[in-house]
């Protein structure tokens, strides 16, 4: 068990505690202390006194990093670590005794004074130690230590060199490689039969895992896009409650507006993920690619500048698609802005049609009738490797905040959802070509009628303007700020937070109509909106949800209202679903 030294009694030497403390221990004795500001060493604080007699006991390699500049304390451990730069940095602030790792350090300082923790495992840094850069991997652990006050007064760090290891460990996996690499070599000399059908296994097992990892990363994704869009529905409703009861205070405003601006910057991201995880709500009609692309021509030259020639190759007689007009939009802007960015912003991007017939189903898309958008550039093109990862969430070859890594994901999780593809194909410096395949529309059928509707038994509040919304949310967030905004347009508001609450609230009271969450627990928004159909023919029912993926069988003619809404989003679709009043003598 280590002892940590205590100040000496009155009349004793006041730098005892140092005895024994070894080589650094006696340089922290006789060094003048005044430069750094700590002043004389018999003048430090018990709590500094305290940590620096207890690391220079330890045989880890410690360092403390006291105050705001991080004035370094370590021991003969660390001196060792530290090599050619010892004892130059014993006092030394740590962004001036380690100059290359500077930003790291920052951050470091930042976190702990904080009151914060970090912790690196195998941490790669380049220090120079022996007169020269060198790549250094450690074990670091760094925490805050109080001062006097109780706040954190500095930082310790417990640094841990494990490059020795990391290098035997990469020289052993590069012997195995080489190793592996002569033996399939063999095998394959012997049998090239052997070696196909291994290279076709291989490619199949690789195929399998990347469709896995897509999964898996989709299901991640739409998770947190809906939790994320959860969220972002407090927030911008609150805000727009808000801003209409600020006073005339214009620096107010411009703050709840910058607020605004930011919770709908984060829908658009939130909507792009859930494009890739293909569970976004999308609106689909049958579209005429030709005349969307030319209705976007101006919106696109203004996006990519007047150094972007955008040049049109289309195929005649090309069938309607069905599709989201406003998702599909998105997606070729992103294709085209990628292609600018690829160009350098000087160039020629290609958009082009046609139209194809697909046999058998050895791709990404089954037999049928497609429609093809193909958009090229004249860029630097993609090797294999970056090719092969193009489409996966959040890669990006653009430098950091200049990309978040989703629009390819976007446009893949799109084509999908709609019952396509994305196809890429790209020569480093010749340029890159993006197809995106369609369904073709068929051909349309007239609705069937309606279907005679029961009489309703459910009650309904009058009049019109006092009308009665149940609103039904598992989120206690989305739910109150819901009930605000409802509120704050004149209806009478009722909240659950499940379908069964809903189910027992309509039996006791009146309502005009519900506003029902889809991913609950126990019983989904779906499962309720079915439920109300049986029970409540004539109630309306308004499906809130940023999610696509809603269960066959649902109520036909079911009305959406994407997360996160606006109040006016909310306000419109509630005037456009609720019953009208019926007239006297009607």
């Amino acid at each position: 068990m280590t002892t940590v030294p205590t100040p000496p009694a009155a009349g004793t030497d006041p730098l005892a505690w140092l005895d024994g403390t070894g080589e650094t221990g006696r340089l922290i004795r006789s060094m003048d202390w005044t430069p750094s500001g700590l002043g004389p060493v018999e003048t430090w604080p018990p709590s500094l006194r305290a940590v620096t007699g207890m690391l220079l006991l330890s045989p880890v390699p410690i360092v403390l990093l006291w105050g705001e500049p991080g004035i370094m304390i370590y021991n003969d451990a660390y001196s060792v670590f530290a090599g050619n730069r010892h004892p130059a940095l014993l006092g030394s602030e740590v962004r001036k005794g380690w100059a290359e790792v500077a930003d790291f350090n920052d951050n470091v300082m930042r976190v702990g004074l904080a009151g914060g923790t970090l912790a690196y495992k195998d941490q790669e840094l380049s220090l120079i130690r022996h007169g020269k850069p060198e790549p250094v991997w450690m074990d670091l652990d760094y925490s805050p230590v109080p001062g006097e006050d109780g706040k954190p007064g500095g930082v310790i760090a417990i640094v841990v060199e494990t490059t020795e290891r990391v290098l035997a460990e990469r020289r052993a996996r590069e012997t195995e490689r080489r190793f592996r690499e002569e033996l399939e070599a063999q095998v394959r000399d012997r049998t090239d039969a052997l070696a196909r059908s291994e290279a076709n296994s291989r490619k199949a097992e690789q195929a399998l895992m990347q469709m896995q990892k897509m999964e898996a990363l989709g299901n991640l994704t739409g998770g947190i896009a809906h939790d994320f869009n959860n969220l972002l529905m407090a927030v911008h409703g609150s805000l727009e409650l808000l801003r209409e009861r600020l006073p005339d205070d214009p620096l107010l405003r411009r703050l709840v507006d910058n607020a605004l601006a930011g919770a709908q910057r984060g829908s658009t991201l939130t909507r792009r993920m859930l494009a890739f995880a293909r569970r976004q709500d999308l609106k689909t009609e049958r579209i005429d690619l030709h005349a969307l692309i030319d209705g976007m021509r101006e919106l696109m030259q203004r996006s990519l500048g007047g150094t972007i020639v955008v040049e049109t190759r289309f195929a005649a007689d090309l069938p309607p698609i069905e599709a989201d007009a406003n998702q599909l939009e998105s997606a070729l802007l992103n294709l085209a802005v990628n292609a600018r960015d690829a160009m350098d912003g000087v160039g020629t991007i290609v958009i082009a049609t046609s139209e194809t017939w697909v046999k058998d189903s050895d791709g990404p898309v089954l037999p049928g009738h497609y429609v093809r958008l193909s958009l090229s550039d004249t860029g630097s093109g993609m090797d294999d490797a970056t090719l092969k990862r193009a489409t996966e969430p959040f890669f990006t070859t653009k430098g950091v905040g200049k990309g978040t890594g989703l629009g390819l994901s976007m446009v893949h999780g799109l084509a999908e959802q709609l019952g396509g593809a994305l196809r890429m194909t790209s020569r480093e410096d010749v340029g890159t070509t993006a197809e995106i395949w369609l369904p073709a529309a068929q051909a349309s059928l007239a609705a069937p009628p309606p279907a005679p509707v029961a009489a309703t038994s459910v009650r309904r509040c009058v009049p019109a303007q006092t009308a009665t919304i149940l609103t039904v949310d598992d989120d206690d967030l989305v739910r109150m700020t819901t009930v605000e905004m409802l509120e704050d347009l004149g209806y009478s508001v009722t909240a659950a937070r499940s379908g069964a609450e809903a189910l027992k609230l309509l039996e006791e009271g009146c309502v005009d109509l519900v506003i029902t969450d889809h991913a609950m627990p126990q019983m989904t928004g779906a499962q309720l909106a079915a439920t109300l159909h049986e029970r409540y023919p004539t109630l309306p029912v308004i499906m809130a949800t940023g999610y696509a993926d809603l269960p066959a069988g649902q109520p036909l003619g079911l009305p959406r209202l994407a997360k996160p809404y606006s109040q006016q989003s909310l306000a419109d679709i509630v005037a456009r679903t609720m019953p009208r009043p019926e007239q006297p003598g009607t």
